[in-house]
């Protein structure tokens, strides 16, 4: 009995050293979670039709679900921001909510690249933030 239990000792020590498995401590550090990084966007709407800044539309920044939602204010303007795993496209839908208070506009859909947007202040899994101006941006009347 204890030579068949000094053979199995022997033989899963080998498998262990085979597999490599040790019990050194090689001093990485453990994370847990997902990876994440803030995005910025901002931007001012205009009508096409007299370029005048349009007030109340709804803003959201978007991936497969909406991150965060603002509305334009009295000189068009809007700014997002939220977190998300990193990407290099999320998309900004422009939705006119006050039906004719403002004018009505046709709904659009903006590709925000953060391909050439440097992320800064990454720490660990937390890859930084990334921002982007995406202008002035025209909508259309219905």
């Amino acid at each position: 009995m204890a030579r068949i239990s000094k053979i199995y000792r022997i033989l899963i020590s080998a498998l262990m050293a085979l597999l490599g498995f040790s019990c050194r401590n090689h001093g990485d550090v453990v994370e847990y979670g997902v990876p994440r990084a803030t995005y910025k966007a901002k931007g001012v709407l205009v009508s096409e039709s007299d370029n005048a800044p349009i007030k109340g539309i709804r803003a959201e920044l978007k991936r497969d679900r909406t991150i965060d939602t603002a509305y334009t204010d009295s000189e068009g303007f809007f700014s997002l921001e939220g977190s998300e795993f990193p990407r290099q496209k999320l998309y900004v839908e422009l939705t006119d909510v006050d039906g004719d208070l403002n004018g009505s506009f046709v709904k659009m859909e903006i590709e925000a690249d953060y391909t050439n947007e440097t992320l800064t202040g990454s720490s660990g899994w937390y890859y930084g933030v990334a921002e982007i101006d995406l202008g002035t941006i025209k909508m259309k009347p219905k």
